[in-house]
């Protein structure tokens, strides 16, 4: 996500608490109006810990197999050196060598995936994305940014100090590797956080910041001009690469997600906007119909279609918007090699009603479904639902909210109850 440096923070918080409006939501979502020792624990029915996920940024839900999908750091005191996703750049020697993990969300059991003819010596992955063709579901395509250090850096100060880049892997449903396939650049990927994947051959990514570090980059979260932009990339099937700006409007481009019918959700990080946009099937441009707005950081949403509404009429479908919730504290806390600095997260949910630019006001409106004080799930990056079958549940209508986050030392699942939590 978006990086707010201490000074940056600072100075919007001392104006946001004494100017108007629009800056006093600014001190809210930098967590200023959110005192630590104040903050509210807000779980489901239980919790559980998940084992061997170590700062994981990313989680998807690939609905064919019923399994979840991520992408982990393993190793805080490498992440704390070195991942440009935040701004660090310390230690670019000592990169981490993360890894691809499968969960069944029934069993919670966690598989790491064994890479095939992956030639990196460093994958610190940041946000990925997963994708499917509708005639074949047993062949996951995995799309994940990788900031790999840039060899040419040492000997040319000049160049940047990341060259990242997406890593493109292929994995068959129910097998423990991941096939690499070859690895994507170009010029407009400079600053990559998230990614959705369109085809196995073309994909949108997100720049969240246009300079990697430096005194612009601070003042680029200072000032929240569009100065971000989105691209849209297509592969062929040799080594070229095709990309273009696909939306330059917004502020803090940050994580991506898929809604119903196409729809691209945009979640505007330091802006505490999520944006709903369509993609042009020729000129690959995105259009902005609308934006749901919080008052908290909005990272990777994500869309939760219920598949249990038949049961019993009742359609609790809608968008997760997770978020860090003091990221004044997140210089500290990612920087805290041990990973126990505390650092809150929150998770917002719209009703499906709130995609829609003719739906109702009040379901445009974010609504809480879940807060941590950083004890039991630390800066909240992504969170995605899986319904339990209520044929299998004694006609109770619950699910398992997994939440996790980049500096986090591990995944949390908490089972929420549909019908006082997203009702």
């Amino acid at each position: 996500m978006a990086t707010f440096l201490f000074l940056a923070t600072i100075v919007v918080g001392l104006l946001s608490a004494f100017l108007y409006s629009p800056l006093k939501r600014q001190a809210a979502i930098l967590g200023y109006t959110r005192p630590l020792n104040t903050w509210k624990n807000v779980h489901g029915i239980e919790n559980r810990i998940i084992e061997d996920t170590v700062a994981c940024e990313d989680v998807h839900y690939h609905e064919p197999s019923g399994m979840l999908y991520s992408a982990c750091m393993d190793d805080m005191e490498k992440a704390s050196g070195w991942f440009p996703g935040s701004g660090t750049l310390d230690h670019p020697e000592n990169p981490s060598l993360g890894s691809l993990k499968v969960i069944d969300p029934k069993t919670m059991k966690v598989t790491k995936l064994s890479f095939v003819d992956f030639p990196a010596s460093a994958f610190v992955v940041h946000g990925f994305g997963i994708y499917s063709d509708p005639s074949d579901h047993n062949t996951v395509y995995i799309f994940a940014i990788n900031h790999h250090p840039n060899p040419i850096h040492t000997s040319d100060p000049e160049q940047p100090k990341a060259a990242s880049r997406i890593e493109l892997f292929t994995h068959t449903v129910g097998s423990d590797t991941a096939k690499y396939i070859r690895s994507i650049s170009h010029p407009l990927i400079r600053t990559p956080n998230d990614l959705l994947p369109l085809s196995e051959k073309e994909f949108l990514v997100t720049n969240c910041h246009h300079y990697r570090d430096g005194l612009m980059r601070l003042i680029e979260d200072v000032i929240h001009l569009p100065w971000t932009d989105l691209i849209h990339v297509s592969l062929d099937n040799k080594d070229n690469v095709t990309a273009k700006v696909s939306l330059d409007s917004i502020g803090t481009n940050n994580g991506l997600g898929s809604g119903p019918d196409g729809q691209v959700l945009i979640g505007d990080a330091g802006g505490g906007n999520l944006y709903f946009a369509a993609l042009g099937a020729e000129n690959k441009r995105l259009s902005v119909s609308h934006y749901v707005a919080a008052d908290s950081i909005v990272d990777n949403p994500s869309y939760f279609r219920d598949p249990y509404a038949a049961f019993d009429g009742k359609d609790y479908s809608g968008y997760l918007l997770p978020g860090i919730g003091r990221p004044i504290d997140l210089g500290t806390a990612f920087r805290d090699p041990t990973g126990k600095a505390p650092l809150p997260s929150i998770v917002l949910f719209v009703p499906a009603e709130g995609g829609k630019v003719e739906g109702e006001e009040r379901h445009k409106k974010a609504r809480l479904l879940f807060s941590d004080d950083g004890s039991s799930m630390r800066g909240a990056t992504t969170a995605v639902i899986v319904a339990i079958d209520p044929a299998t549940n004694d006609g109770k209508r619950e699910g398992w909210l997994f939440v996790t986050g980049v500096v986090a030392p591990h995944m949390l699942a908490t089972k929420i109850d549909f019908a006082s939590t997203l009702s």
